[in-house]
This record gives C-alpha cells, structure tokens and sequence, in this order.
C-alpha cells in the first residue's frame, strides 16, 4: 500500500515539475497559431495610425474599444489587431480579415498607433494585472509587441504607463536599426514636490530605459511622421542651479534629442553642498543644444555650464536682449517656432529641421554650429512677418514650395518667397478646416479622353453646410478659383466636392488611404455607438480615382436614394390620408440593413398576435415596394444595373453597402444590437403580446373547455367518494388487519447472554 502511496506522489510530483518547466519556458510569450507569413513586409507604409500597410496586406485596429473591456489574450475581437489582404480590400470583401493580436490596441494618445518594423508589430494595450482586492489594472497600459505572423505575443512589457493618454511613438533610426519605444510624461523622480515633464527612450531589444532630457519645459513630436525619432523641447536656464544662490534667467534654450541618444551630458556642481548625484542629479540631457537664447546683458555678467563654455575662453558678439522660443508646431520634419525678445526684426514665424543641425544624421549636432551665433541667422530661417502662428501645411506645386493655412475666406493657398507667404487666394469656402490629407491622384481628365493627375486635399470643414468632408484639387492659377467661382452644381477640376455625408473627423485616428479607398472610423449613422471602421472604395469604372465629375456625380446618386425614399410621405390617397404610412422609415431600415425578409414579419406579427391584420401599419403597396425597394424591381428598377459586389453580395445602388461599409469584423453581439438599434430607429415597434391562455382559446374552445372541466370534476369528485364508502366498510369487517401476519418479539431478553462464548 505504501509503495503504491509512493508511486502516485512521484506521478503527481513529476506531473507538476513538468507544468512548471513548460510554463518557465513559456512564460514570456502567449503563443497561438498565427496567420501565413507575410512575404511582403519589407514594405511597410502609413506606420503609426490605425493601419498599416505592407506590401501585400493592411494590418489595422478593429475598431475602437474601451480599455474597461475584458482583454484577456485570445479574447477580443473588437478592438484587436487584424490583418487583410489588399486584394480583399480592392475586391470590396472587408470582412474578410484574421485576427493577429488577440489583444484590445488601446490609447488614448491619437498622435501614435500601431507600427510594424521587421518582423514585429508594435501597440499599446490595457493592463490586465490585479492589485491586492482583485481590481483589473486596466486604467494602466502595456506597451507590447507580437510577431507579424501572430504566433509570439509578448506576456511581459517593455513599458507599463499609469496613463492611458501616454504621448508615445515607436520609431526605429537608420542609424542604429533598433526599435525604441520613445515617451514623454510629467513624473517626479527624485522626489520633487511636484512633478516635473520627463523624455524618455527604451531600447526595445534591450530593454535599457534612457532619461532623454529631465525637466523640460515643453517638447513636440512630429505630428504628421509618427516614425520621425527627433524630438524638439526647451528648457529653462538657470544660473547656479540647485545652489541657494541659483538665478531663474529670463532667456530659455531649444534642443533636439534623437531616440537612440544614451549618454547625458556632463555637468560640474561641485559648488552645490553635499551634492549626490544619484539622489538628484538636478540636470539631465542627453540632446543636443539648437538656440540658446542668452542675451547681452546676461552673456556679460553671468553665463552657466550650460550655455556649454560661452563666455570661457570663447568670444561671441551678442546684439541682442535675452530671447525666448517657443514651439508652435512639427510636422513632417519641420519645427515652427517663434522668437520673443524686444528687437522687432525677431518677430515672426521661423522652421528648422534636424537635417539642418544634424546633417550627416548621426543624431549628434553639427560641431560647426553655434546656438548663440546662429540667432544671428535666424531673418534667413523665417516663414512669416507676423505674431500669428498660423498652423501651415507645405506642399510642392511646379516645383515651387506652397503652403496651405485657414485665412479670413476660407482655406488658402500661398506661395513662400524670401521667407514670406505672397500671392496667397482662397480655394474653398468659409469655415475652418482640417487637413486630413494631401495626395497626387490620377484620375480620368473631364474633357472625356485620356487622364490627369492633380495634387489633391482631402479635408474637413466645420461651419460649412453640414457636410464635412471635402475634397479639392490644388492649382497656382487663382483664376481657376477666383473671381470667376462657378457655382457648386457645375463641377470642373478645381471645385470642393464633398464625398458622401462622411464626418471623418472624430476623436479617434484620422483616416487611411489604401489605393482608392478611404477607411475612417465610423461617425455615421446607427454605427457611432459602435466605432467600428468603415471603408468608401472612390474608384472608378475604369480603377482610378474618381474625378471630381465623377465623384459629383456619385454624390447625386447617394442623394438621390434619399431624396426617393422621402417622397412616399407626399403621396396620399383621395381622402387625404397618406398612401404609404410607414413606409420611407422602412425604406431607410432596408437601405442600412438590406433585411428584405423583417417587413413581412413584422407585419405576420401583428396578424397572429392581434388576430386582425392592421393595415394602417404597413399596406400590402407598401410591403410590395419594400421588397422592390430590396430587389431593386419595380418602383427601383433604375438601380437593377447599378452594382457592386460587396463582401460577396450583389449590393444595388440604392443600399449604404454599395457606397460605403463596415471594414473588418463586428461581434456578434455588436450585430445583432446595431440591427436592433435600426429596428427600433425606423420600424414600427413589434406588437407585445398582452393576451392570456383563456384569451386566446376563443369563445367556441372557451365553451368547450368549461364543458370538460366540468365533466372532469364531476368525474374526480364521484371517485373520491368511491374510495371513501370502501375504506369504510373495509375497517368494519377487518378490524384494521388482515391475512397471514408474523409478530415479532422487540422486548429486551435480560436472562440470555449474548457476548457468551459455547463454553
């Protein structure tokens, strides 16, 4: 018995030792199957948004969820990263997308998404630790990566943020060719009564977390390249610092830093007493100085460690007062600043790149520049003589640089000539927009022969006529927009057209192009409580860009539907009452949903539980419409030969599908609910059944059944009196017994002994 003890303890032991080595050799990935090896990653486009591009396929964020939702790993759908062929995407099958990351990709920092860089796709996700009571940790976020094929998931992080808003990029130098999680946020590290805005960089194949730049005074990321691993910032400078003697000067400085920066500079306090560097370093700053903006009066009485040695031994002419910069904006390389100081010549806007500072792009400044003397260059640096930070966006036309920025009329499009924006006109009309996108298309030329390829933007505008998304060709010529503007009806090249009823500036990530199709985060009708994507394919018959004739005339369609839907309400019958009651709602139910079969139920409905058929709620016309409305028959025969194939149906153009859908896959819970929101958005409400069983029989079974239970009563009241007349009798001739009995003797027998032995 025992070894047999033995044998299931050591059974059971090596049982659980090979759990654990299985689980220790697994414990820094979630594995699944994964997905076919994607051959064209070499490729990669649009890095930092909701969707990425290879050269084969288009990973992407399915959907926006909250970070409240369960995020165990294989769980989500919504909100997981996905991946789609762009064949699928150029065939319209958008559902036809697998899952990569089985995790919820959540921020709340829109400026950054996901990114993939070799063979590794980079996101942020909600924590799914607990604290000490059990509480999921999901208000914090882990910085992950997973394999492109899917298989290897991290379980660990590189980074855990107490912030769901954390400003973050991935980005990768050329330079050194490793991931680096790049980071800004205010923290107190060294125990600072309040904090303080700290940069930071991890090497993701490392793991070594580097403190960029501590205690800065602001700092921007290129919000247009979120891949670009330069960051801009200020900081403050102070004379003496961390002495009682220290002096807040009134000038500040401009640095950049490069992600893979690991070494700080070296600072002398020696006069601070009992300085521990490690406890407080005071002053950390691994980036390179841009502007440092001391002045005369100052560089001729004090100067610090950080103005790096000017002063000591070097001579520098200085004609100015203390100057400070402040940073307006970075976008695609390009920092915008402006310069306060009292010399009227310093006002204005001025850019810089890094490649002006960093021109062998080694991440390290130029030892030939000088950040005191090059303020003395700044005139040749300056966009615009003005005090406005005008936020611009550059584009190239002939050869020449433009910018785009919101004027007095509208949208503007300005020449830069010696630093300044001449020759500017307005191009679109009032109201303040918002550049989404600036792409050259080429598309059918509208004398009807040949093609033509045109700078396009793609924006949004607020304070128009409602409809917010726009799109125009951009042209040097303001003749080709002012004065002559022809009225919005009559298309030509350089007209705004608007695509759809799109609102495609929402608080999620801004749009993506994938060819000719746009993918926005849904803002449109019933799908808003849903935020999923959606997709609207602009190609033309031919597989190019619409032209702007062609998308106006796509826009009339779209109108159209709506416009016939609408006219049902008009029509009446020869006494006034309305011909078709109901039925424009149950054309718009068909035209999101394309349910061609819930009409004729619902109608059923009301026949089988109300027991009369209630034609004031939908008519037999409007039931017969309904379903040509959905077969694109009769009344909507002009559609039968307007079509595309969407997600493997024939989708007429008198349905949402055909103009724009859902782009990857909603949960079957999210399905059925966005179909209920519809129903009870456009259809008549389904009839409540209030009868009872006794109701519902009828009075002819009513009759019947009280004739039943009456004869079952009479039936059950007989036997019972039956059973007690014979239980009566039986007791009178029996005396309670009856037949062969056995009594048996329970009394306790003292004289027997029945512990005895024989003996």
């Amino acid at each position: 018995m025992r070894k047999t003890i033995t044998k299931i303890i050591c059974v059971a032991a090596a049982a659980v030792t090979a759990a654990g080595l299985a689980l220790a050799s697994g414990c820094s990935n979630w594995t699944t199957s994964g997905v076919t090896p994607d051959t064209s990653a070499s490729e990669v486009t649009s890095n930092g948004g909701f969707a990425v591009q290879t050269g084969d396929y288009v990973y992407f964020i399915n959907g926006s969820e909250l970070n409240t939702a369960d995020n165990d790993f294989g769980t989500p759908l919504k909100g997981s990263i996905q991946r789609i062929s762009k064949d699928d995407i150029a065939d319209r099958n958008y559902t036809d997308s697998q899952t990569v990351v089985p995790l919820i990709s959540y921020s709340t920092h829109y400026n950054a998404g996901i990114y993939i860089y070799g063979d590794r796709i980079y996101y942020s996700t909600p924590s799914t630790a607990r604290n000490s009571s059990g509480e999921v940790q999901n208000s914090n976020l882990e910085f992950k990566s997973t394999t492109l094929d899917g298989t290897q998931t991290m379980s660990d992080y590189y980074y855990r943020s107490t912030s769901v808003a954390l400003a973050y990029r991935y980005v990768q130098p050329e330079e050194d060719g490793a991931v680096y999680l790049l980071y800004a946020l205010s923290e107190s590290l060294y125990g600072e009564s309040s904090a303080v805005t700290n940069i930071h960089s991890i090497n993701t194949s490392t793991g070594e977390n580097t403190l960029l730049a501590y205690n800065v005074s602001n700092y921007l990321f290129d919000t247009q390249d979120p891949t670009n691993p330069y960051v801009f910032y200020t900081m403050d400078a102070t004379y003496l610092l961390g002495s009682d003697n220290h002096v807040d000067e009134s000038y500040n400085q401009l640095y950049v830093v490069r992600a893979d920066a690991t070494e700080a500079k070296e600072y002398d306090f020696s006069y601070v007493a009992d300085y521990n560097a490690e406890e407080n370093p005071l002053y950390v700053n691994c980036g390179d100085l841009v502007y440092d903006g001391i002045g005369n009066e100052a560089y001729a009485n004090r100067y610090s460690q950080f103005n790096y040695g000017y002063g000591d031994g070097q001579t520098c002419t200085v004609n100015r007062t203390d100057s400070t910069y402040e940073l307006s904006y970075y976008k695609n390389g390009t920092l915008t600043f402006t310069v306060q100081q009292t010399l009227d010549s310093a006002a204005g806007l001025y850019s810089i790149t890094p490649g002006d500072v960093d021109s062998d792009g080694d991440g390290a400044v130029d030892s030939s520049w000088n950040a005191i003397t090059e303020n003395d260059n700044l005139l040749s640096r300056r966009l615009l003589i003005t005090d406005s930070e005008t936020d611009y966006t550059f584009v190239t036309l002939g050869g020449e640089q433009w910018a785009l920025y919101n004027g007095e009329e509208g949208m503007e499009l300005g020449r830069f000539v010696n630093g300044q924006v001449e020759d500017e006109f307005a191009i679109t009309n009032s109201g303040t927009a918002t550049i989404l996108a600036v792409r050259d298309e080429t598309t059918a030329a509208e004398s009807g022969s040949g093609t033509v390829t045109h700078t396009y933007v793609y924006y949004s505008l607020t304070g128009g006529n409602g409809y917010t998304f726009y799109r125009i060709a951009l042209s040097t010529d303001p003749d080709n927009y002012r004065p002559n503007r022809l009225p919005y009806e009559d298309v030509y090249t350089y007209s705004e057209v608007r695509i759809l009823d799109l609102d495609t500036l929402s608080s999620w990530y801004l749009p993506e192009f994938v060819g000719n199709t746009i993918l926005f985060a849904s803002e449109t009708e019933g799908m808003a409580d849903y935020n999923y994507i959606m997709a609207c394919d602009l190609s033309s018959d031919d597989g190019d860009m619409m032209s702007n004739a062609e998308l106006n005339e796509y826009n009339e369609k779209y109108e159209a539907v709506s416009e016939e839907i609408a006219a049902y309400d008009d029509e009446t019958n020869s006494d006034g009452t309305a011909a078709y009651e109901n039925l424009s709602n149950a054309l718009t139910y068909a035209f999101y949903t394309g349910d061609e079969g819930y009409l004729a139920e619902l109608r059923q409905a009301y026949v089988d539980i109300e027991g009369r058929d209630l034609q004031y709620l939908y008519s037999d016309d409007s039931a017969d419409i309904y379903v040509d409305f959905c077969n694109a028959t009769g009344d909507w025969a002009d559609y039968a030969d307007d079509a595309r194939t969407v997600n493997g149906e024939e989708v007429h153009a008198n349905r949402q599908q055909y103009y724009y859908a859902l782009f990857g896959r909603m949960t079957e819970a999210d399905e059925d609910a966005l179909v209920e929101t519809f129903r009870s958005s456009y259809m008549q409400a389904y009839p409540e059944d209030t009868s009872t069983w006794w109701t519902r029989m009828g009075t002819a079974w009513q009759i019947v059944f009280i004739i039943a239970m009456c004869l079952v009563g009479i039936a059950v009241i007989g036997g019972i009196t039956i059973l007690i007349i014979w239980l009566v009798r039986r007791k009178k001739l029996g005396g309670g017994a009856s037949g062969n009995t056995s009594n048996i003797d329970i009394t306790d027998d003292k004289d027997i002994d029945v512990y005895g032995d024989d003996e």
